[in-house]
């Protein structure tokens, strides 16, 4: 087995199950015998309520729901010193009003919380099930930005050693869910590109919920099936090198049997 990443960055357009995913290879991860945790950021904005940023077992695995007002206020404390000058700081409208107009902002605070937990515990493996695919490239973008606009200073050497992590193939990863229809393939196409133009980190695209590792194009099958199989497999034969693996559909209807039931697919993406 490959050495893992310390973090997995799951993506893809609405609708192509990238929490189950995401939820699925922290289980698998887990079976594994690695300290993997699923992560996600709670809140886009301060002043919303969040969550208690406590890793917590949550239906068998660890589940971290990180809350920016929290992250933001741990943040200050620790560059500052001071418990007291980061509550200050946290109450002023100028810092709220930054901290929520400046796009990507928020991640850079996000991110900076979570590779500080993996440096402070060097077995954590981060699986972080990012909401959509603008998400994951304004993230790459803003931490990438920050760190040109910064050209000093403790936030310029913090986005410095954020991009160092995000840019390093070996420590993180993007896992690019696709549904096995052209318009899902061709979007998650694209977000590959323009994520790779922005960083040189690993890229993969999954192809979900098919139906051939199930069913077979002579299989007795109602006519919108056999067109389905018929496009996925000519998919993944004009793709293969493309592909990195193909996640069946499962035929569980609880989430959690689901995600049980997918583990046997998901070794190829450590």
């Amino acid at each position: 087995m490959n050495k893992p990443h310390r973090l997995y960055i799951f993506t893809g357009k609405g609708g192509v199950g990238k929490t189950t995913l995401a939820q699925a290879f922290t289980r698998y991860l887990a079976s594994q015998n690695f300290n993997a945790v699923y992560l996600t950021f709670a809140t886009s904005s301060l002043g919303v309520e969040g969550s208690s940023n406590q890793i917590e077992m949550i239906d068998g695995i660890k589940q971290l729901s990180l809350d920016l007002e929290k992250s933001a206020q741990g943040y200050i404390e620790k560059k500052l010193n001071s418990a007291m000058i980061a509550s200050w700081i946290m109450k002023t409208p100028f810092f709220r009003a930054l901290v929520n107009m400046i796009p990507g902002f928020n991640y850079l605070i996000y991110l900076g919380q979570a590779l500080e937990l993996a440096e402070r515990d060097s077995s954590l493996i981060f699986v972080l099930d990012s909401p959509a695919s603008g998400h994951a490239l304004t993230m790459m973008e803003a931490t990438s930005n920050f760190g040109e606009i910064f050209g000093a200073g403790l936030v310029f050497e913090d986005t410095k050693k954020m991009l160092s992590r995000l840019n390093n193939p070996e420590y993180a990863k993007v896992v690019i869910a696709s549904l096995p229809s052209l318009m899902s393939w061709q979007e998650s196409m694209e977000l590959k590109t323009s994520l790779k133009e922005r960083s040189p980190i690993d890229c993969d695209i999954v192809l979900n919920n098919a139906l051939t590792p199930i069913f077979k194009l002579g299989d007795e099958l109602p006519l919108n099936l056999r067109e389905k199989v018929k496009f996925e497999e000519q998919l993944i034969r004009e793709q293969k090198d493309v592909i990195k693996a193909v996640i069946p559909h499962s035929m569980e209807s609880s989430n959690l049997d689901i995600q049980r039931d997918l583990l046997g697919s998901l070794s190829t993406l450590i």
